[in-house]
């Protein structure tokens, strides 16, 4: 079986998933959750149709939600003053 990080691209989209989430979650702090919500589905609907495609649909939406996630999670960290994943 084929990680992710192993297949073509794939190292370079893990990479930037992670950027994306530490920017976002930067940009996202101190906004409240429902609207910080709405523009990451915004940002997410945006990116998934070519991702849906690079990976299939299944994974795509696994690592979107995860993404998600992440990126409300580490907003909260900031928020809570302890952004050490940052």
């Amino acid at each position: 079986m084929t990680t992710l990080g192993d297949a073509p691209g794939g190292a370079q989209l893990i990479k930037s998933l992670t950027e994306a989430v530490k920017k976002l979650s930067l940009l996202y702090a101190d906004t409240p959750d429902e609207e910080a919500k709405a523009h990451l589905q915004t940002y997410i609907d945006k990116i998934q149709p070519e991702l849906t495609e690079a990976v299939g649909a299944g994974t795509a939406a696994k690592l979107l939600a995860g993404f998600a996630s992440a990126v409300m999670g580490l907003k909260h960290e900031i928020e809570a003053g302890g952004a050490s994943r940052a």
